[in-house]
């Protein structure tokens, strides 16, 4: 039996979208069949029915209403599938046979552009990548607002802006591996992978689309002349995307070429470790720097603040020019609460141009645009009082906003409707061809009005009614009951036009004209009003350039403002950033640490690095002590100094850095099957293969993934090897457990020892958390582990092995590791009598008889003779 017409159809638009689940719009209603409904079902949690197709077998089924789409299809989108919106593209009323359906849009993770696809902080990246040995060159999109950058890099730079940007999405050829570094974080973090035909990167290809969006002849006023692997990839990324969205979107104004030299580089391990952006655990983004810097009042804010953090400066200038701005906000309480007054009621302008630009906007969105271009010149006249060279050239970019969110507001009616094909969005005044249309229709309804007057005295029928509905229009009403009391008969224009159980309704020639021109009249109305809001968005589209500008302006001024209500929030300071190299630091803080725990006594410390002094400080002390903290808070601090912030100190000097370099930790790689120590050397090496005496290096507990012996070794080598090479002379913190590694310290001439200040109080262990000059003597180890619950005859059986190991001496004063003899071939079960004997005086060492009852000195005393008197 042949497929049903309908299913013909259904089934040439799925195989024209391979790789796509296919919403089919039916009516009210978006259905899906086959495996889609199956997939679709279990996702979406709806009912899986059949139906009959007209060939043999039934065909799976699954649907839902039409308007709660934008419910079901993010829904689809994060479990990592790519829908195909289909809808009617033609008046079923119209339609001769099978009505006319088309895609009208493809979604997938990057192409998403409604709110609720999307993260209003977070810009939603696309990327376009070939891949390559050496030397890649690559594209990156945000649909939603426009922005497009190039760039040719290292592949290694090019893993680092991807880790940065967090891509939701990243087109390459057909065919093409990508990398396994690269692999490693699309696993980790659910990134699709789209493959598109080679061809769409072809060079002749790419140069086409770009002329042709871009309107113009020649790839100079891009910035692309000459660099053909970029426009390669600019192109295939916008053919792509004008596919997906089937749109010209002319909210793509223009592309920047990325200079990734003007940032500091941050690699992957460096921006987890740190967490900037993202939390190590997932469920707690509160413990990230930019949950803590960030008091934006707009979404554009939002995301320009995640973007600065993930991209320090290099430039001192820059910098600087960030810091004045703050500094003067800091100052100036007055202005800050006038800025965030006037940033409210700013809506999201770069996604609103994005929707103009994709076709998607309403007058609710150009009504918006309005309001918010009006508030963006109430930010112009807070920054008119303020005097930093940055204000002056944001103001004067704002400045361009006065006037437009007037002109626009006056056009469109207070409440607004979602659709643009109905009406009711123009305001009276606004058109002068409308207004004379809405006045003919309100004359024809005042005389419907009158109606009912003139015939309830005509009739002598007080009670009798004109109404309306869809089906039948205008007409009179009688019931059996006002018929019976009338004065007079039906008059004889009074034509039936439905009986009820009641009585019967009527019209009359006259109430027929007057509906007609009425329901002409409607049509007319509002084909006027959407071709009056197509002209406006048409003006405003016009205008998107500016308002990109306007809108970045607004972000930048709102990330400022955020710097600067932090600073205030949490006391910081405005660090001194110069050239060259050097950090000085007096009573810094963990950022995150202190906002979280706002009631916690944080202990506050000094750094002091310079390459002409101590470039490289040995921090050794127990764990738990706060080694790990001192390490991250340092480079956070340089952080945010490079980003133009205020910092968590007292005072702060800091020398731009190029790099920060971060091992701490190994738990992202093991669930991808490497080992602690693997991870561990793998991130080392690349330090020691990329740091500079620019960079600042962060290693915590080298060496602790191997056996002893060979962990301490490769530790020493990494000391020296920083230390002494002078490509590699980078400042570096390095934290350890190794205190053998204190000796060899104490020979190098820009290395000194640091400790982590502990006070011993009896048998118990107090963490001051204060980095002191000096070595510490002793891990602590066995202390910790009996803080942390362990068992007391697993800390006693500890301790007395600690005493035999302690008896193998390193001496580092040589440069090599040495182990003297052992006086036993191996660790007896049982401690000889005079290791019993130390432990004893040890214990003994530790009651505090003073504070002891006589029955709990007994217990202790039975304790005693228990363990050391067999």
């Amino acid at each position: 039996m042949a497929v049903t017409p309908l299913m013909q159809q259904y089934y040439e638009i799925k195989k024209q979208n391979p790789g796509c689940i296919l919403f089919f719009r039916m009516g009210d209603f978006f259905e899906l069949f086959e495996d889609d409904a199956v997939i679709a079902s279990k996702i979406l949690g709806l009912t899986l029915t059949s139906r009959n197709n007209g060939a043999s077998g039934a065909t799976p089924l699954c649907g839902f209403p039409h308007h709660a789409a934008d419910r079901y299809v993010p829904k689809m989108v994060a479990a990592g599938y790519r829908i195909a919106i289909c809808e009617q593209v033609e008046d079923p009323k119209l339609a001769k046979g099978i009505v006319k359906r088309d895609i009208v849009e493809i979604i997938s993770a990057g192409t998403a552009m409604d709110e609720s696809n999307l993260n209003a902080k977070e810009a939603n990246y696309l990327f376009a990548y070939v891949p390559a040995e050496k030397e890649a060159a690559f594209a990156v999109a945000d649909v939603t607002t426009g922005y497009l950058a190039v760039c040719r890099s290292s592949v290694q730079a090019f893993e680092c802006e991807f880790s940065r940007r967090m891509p939701k999405e990243i087109v390459v050829p057909e065919g093409a591996e990508i990398p396994s570094s690269i692999m490693d974080m699309v696993k980790a973090d659910n990134v699709l992978v789209t493959q598109i035909p080679e061809f769409m990167f072809g060079e002749e290809q790419s140069r086409d689309v770009l002329f042709s969006h871009f309107k113009v002849e020649s790839l100079v006023g891009l910035g692309l002349d000459g660099r053909d692997a970029e426009t390669k990839v600019a192109g295939a990324l916008m053919a792509y995307l004008m596919d997906q969205k089937k749109s010209e979107l002319s909210h793509f104004t223009g592309l920047e070429i990325l200079n990734l030299d003007d940032y500091m580089t941050l690699d992957p391990s460096t921006l987890r470790n740190l967490e900037l952006t993202r939390p190590l655990n997932a469920d707690d983004y509160s413990s990230t720097l930019c949950s803590v810097l960030d008091h934006t009042v707009t979404a554009m804010g939002g995301r320009t603040l995640k973007d600065w953090v993930s991209h320090p400066l290099i430039s001192v200038s820059r910098i600087q020019e960030r810091e004045e701005a703050v500094a003067e906000l800091v100052q100036n309480p007055v202005a800050l609460d006038e800025l965030k007054e006037s940033l409210t009621s700013i809506l999201d302008m770069e996604r609103l141009m994005g929707r103009v630009g994709s076709g998607r906007a309403n007058a609710r969105d150009l009504a918006g645009m309005g309001r918010s271009l009006s508030q963006a010149s109430k930010v112009a006249d807070v920054l008119e009082g303020l005097r930093s060279s940055i204000f002056e050239g944001l103001r004067n970019t704002l400045e361009n906003a006065r006037g437009r969110g007037e002109e626009l507001l006056a056009q469109f009616n207070e409440d607004l409707p979602l659709t643009v094909r109905e009406g009711g969005m123009i305001r009276p005044g606004a058109n002068a061809e409308l207004d004379a249309m809405n006045a003919d229709i309100k004359e024809k309804r005042e005389w419907i009005a009158s109606l009912e007057g003139r015939e309830r005295e005509r009739l002598g029928i007080p009670s009798l009614k004109v109404g309306y509905n869809r089906v039948f229009g205008y007409y009179i009403e009688i019931t059996k009951a006002q018929m019976a009391k009338a004065t007079g008969p039906i008059p004889e224009e009074y034509i039936r036009k439905q009986t009820t159980v009641n009585g019967e309704r009527y019209i009359t020639p006259e109430m027929k004209e007057c509906e007609s021109i009425i329901s002409n009249a409607e049509v007319n109305i509002h084909e006027l009003e959407y071709r009056i809001f197509c002209s406006l968005r048409d003006r405003v589209d016009g205008w998107r350039a500016e308002l990109q500008e306007i809108a970045d302006a607004v972000a930048k001024v709102d990330t400022l403002y955020s710097f600067a209500r932090a600073a205030r929030k949490y006391n910081y300071a405005c660090p001194e950033v110069f050239e060259g190299s050097g950090i000085e630091i007096r009573g810094g803080f963990h950022p995150v640490i202190v906002a979280v725990n706002p009631d916690l006594d944080f202990i506050p410390n000094d750094v002091s690095l310079s390459p002409d002094g101590t470039r490289l400080m040995l921090i050794t002390g127990p764990n738990m002590a706060g080694k790990s903290t001192y390490l991250r808070q340092t480079g956070l601090i340089v952080l945010m100094a490079q980003i133009g912030s205020f910092v968590p100190a007292e005072s702060a000097r800091i020398g731009v850095v190029d790099r920060i370099f971060t091992r701490v930790g190994a738990s992202d790689r093991l669930s991808r099957g490497l080992s602690t120590f693997m991870v561990e050397m793998i991130e080392t090496a690349n330090i020691l293969r990329n740091a500079t005496p620019h960079s600042l290096v962060l290693l915590d507990e080298i060496g602790r993934g191997t056996s002893t012996f060979d962990g301490l070794s490769i530790a020493w080598a990494i000391v020296e090897t920083l230390h002494d090479e002078p490509a590699r002379q980078a400042l570096t913190l390095f934290a350890t457990h190794y205190h053998e590694l204190t000796g060899l310290v104490e020979s190098l001439e820009h290395a000194g020892n640091f400790q982590v200040a502990v006070q011993e109080k009896g048998d118990k262990l107090v963490f001051l958390h204060k980095i002191l000059a000096g070595a510490c003597d002793s891990s602590y180890g066995i202390h910790v582990a009996e803080m942390a619950g362990l068992p007391n005859n697993v800390v006693r059986r500890a301790r007395k092995i600690l005493l035999r190991l302690e008896k193998e001496k390193i001496d580092p004063s040589d440069g090599a590791v040495k182990k003297k003899q052992k006086e036993h071939p191996q660790l007896d079960m049982f401690a000889p009598p005079d290791e019993n004997t130390q432990l004893l005086k040890d214990e003994i060492r530790r009651l505090k008889p003073e504070e002891m009852t006589p029955m709990q000195a007994l217990q202790r005393l039975m304790e005693l003779k228990e363990n050391y008197g067999k």
